[in-house]
């Protein structure tokens, strides 16, 4: 069985009249860009924990991680309708990297779904991705 060697935080957070469920590792405040993970379909963000465990204690130390469930995927809140939009979640990112890092440019990572609203973001929001993976 795998041992977690970074236990994550969770939190809950409003976002678009949702209740989303976040996993946050590292510092709680930071002067380095925060490191926002989001996940693909059918995922959630806890998914990420094998990366956190894998990255340097100086790296953990110095940022915070954020890790969110996306709207209707693990602990956050699916919508009223049984439809997902991608202008939703490219909102809902938006709305939680106010929460997180107002006014501050993030390293956004992205993985299968989360990866093509990490790309239409940077697009759509170049200001706010300082990296892109």
């Amino acid at each position: 069985m795998y041992q977690v060697k970074r236990p994550s935080h969770t939190e809950f957070v409003p976002i678009r009249n949702l209740r989303y469920h976040v996993h946050r590792w590292g510092a709680q405040t930071s002067q380095q860009p925060p490191l926002v993970l989001v996940h693909g379909w059918m995922d959630v963000g806890a998914s990420y924990q094998f990366l956190v465990d894998a990255l340097s204690p100086e790296f953990v130390a110095q940022r915070t991680i954020i890790a969110p469930d996306w709207r209707g995927f693990g602990l956050s809140e699916a919508p009223g309708h049984d439809n997902y939009w991608f202008p939703d979640y490219l909102a809902d990112l938006d709305f939680l990297l106010d929460h997180y890092a107002p006014g501050q440019a993030v390293d956004l990572v992205g993985h299968s779904m989360g990866g093509n609203v990490a790309m239409l973001y940077a697009g759509v929001r170049p200001q706010r991705v300082r990296r892109l993976v």
